[in-house]
């Protein structure tokens, strides 16, 4: 804890091995930064094992957190403009034109960039999909349609003609995210980011596609979708790369994250996600700036869809090295 925080909140809800919880941390930042810059927001892991802590200079309570971070999500996310599509599949005309439109607004610009680069092409002649998108229209998940409607707080289609519909835009969601172990007990829309949504034939009983979509955190997505706007793309030769992303041996993709024992800002946590020792899992070099751990989760394909591991630590994980 700083000496300028005069509140310290245990986030008991992140999950350090968890994609979903990651980005959820990050959106917490950046939508607390929204609604509320003068708290000074700071976050930071003691342990192990790993606790996540948030540092806050007043004196709040964790429902004022919750609702705070719901106003700002609720901003950032009304400014989402996702070009009227429902997937990523732009051509290079297209996103060039797309991008020229919202470049002018910090958080269209952010969004337009964390989707794609202009280069390289897919064999189909669009560009190639940031590595965090993992829904392309199977089974009815559409990637855009969600990136909006989620942090927006509007019901899932399947909800729409309920009784009693549920209040998608409840700071208590927000709160059971960040404050209690996850349940996972929301029948609501996610990204396939949680490591739990990863339903496979192997050990079970039934088809799981019958099932339907595993229940989630909606809290968690809502800010997770705000976290998305930390991941800009960058053109390459072959593949677009962006922060903490790694590809190895293979072609996997695999999602990097640190674990900081320091208090740190939003812009503190991207700049480690750019640190080159980051991907290359270099531990060592990174302890001087209060990293203690590197996480990394690999993205796996099971059939028509993408998931996600559980991450491990890479001090303990030398698979793939």
């Amino acid at each position: 804890m700083t000496e300028a925080a005069i509140s310290c909140l245990p986030l008991r809800g992140f999950e350090v091995d968890s994609l979903l919880a990651f980005l959820a941390h990050l959106g917490l930042l950046r939508s607390l930064e929204a609604a509320r810059p003068e708290w000074r927001p700071r976050t930071s892991w003691t342990g192990p094992p790993w606790r996540a802590q948030l540092a806050i200079g007043a004196a709040v309570s964790e429902a004022e957190v919750a609702r705070a971070a719901a106003e700002g999500i609720e901003a950032l996310a009304a400014r989402f403009d996702a070009d009227g599509r429902a997937n990523v599949g732009f051509t290079g005309e297209e996103f060039r034109s797309y991008a020229k439109r919202v470049q002018q607004d910090p958080v269209g610009g952010r969004l337009a960039a964390a989707l794609t680069a202009e280069w390289p092409e897919t064999k189909k002649g669009t560009l190639q999909a940031a590595p965090l998108v993992m829904m392309f229209g199977a089974g009815h998940q559409n990637f855009l349609d969600r990136l909006v409607a989620v942090p927006r707080g509007e019901l899932p289609s399947r909800l729409r003609n309920a009784k009693r519909p549920p209040d998608m835009r409840d700071p208590v969601r927000i709160a059971e995210a960040l404050f209690a172990p996850w349940r996972r007990a929301d029948d609501a829309d996610g990204f396939r980011w949680d490591p739990e949504e990863d339903q496979r034939y192997a050990l079970r009983f039934d088809n799981p596609s019958k099932a339907g979509a595993a229940p989630t955190v909606h809290g968690a997505n809502r800010l997770a979708a705000i976290g998305f706007l930390s991941f800009p793309c960058l053109a390459g030769s072959r593949r677009i790369t962006t922060p903490g992303t790694a590809r190895e041996s293979g072609g996997r993709v695999s999602f990097l994250w640190p674990v900081w024992t320091v208090p740190l800002s939003l812009h503190g946590v991207e700049n480690l996600l750019v640190h080159p020792e980051l991907v290359a899992c270099r531990l060592d070099k990174l302890r001087p700036f209060g990293v203690a751990e590197i996480y990394r989760a690999r993205r796996v394909n099971n059939d028509r869809y993408m998931n996600v591991t559980r991450a491990a630590p890479v001090s303990g994980d030398r698979s793939g090295q």
